[in-house]
């Protein structure tokens, strides 16, 4: 078996039962926050990222864009 040193030395190690609470604490964390997130879409960015960007487009990439669209949905 090899000796490992832990990072902080004086830090007092949590029990199983400690790590156990801590996980099920974040998880609880995780999951509120999946519920408030915004919708995301394929690039796994939010969807206010994406239109935020789209404000900044000039007329012409956005006909470029709309034409890259209108491709795709006729596919």
């Amino acid at each position: 078996m090899k000796h490992k040193s832990i990072h902080e030395p004086k830090a007092k190690l949590m029990s199983a039962a400690e790590v156990w609470d801590d996980s099920r604490q974040i998880t609880g964390v995780l999951q509120q926050n999946l519920l408030k997130a915004e919708p995301m879409i394929r690039l796994q960015i939010p969807l206010s990222v994406f239109l935020s960007a789209l404000d900044n487009f000039s007329r012409d990439e956005l006909v470029i864009l709309r034409e890259r669209v209108e491709e795709r949905l006729a596919a």
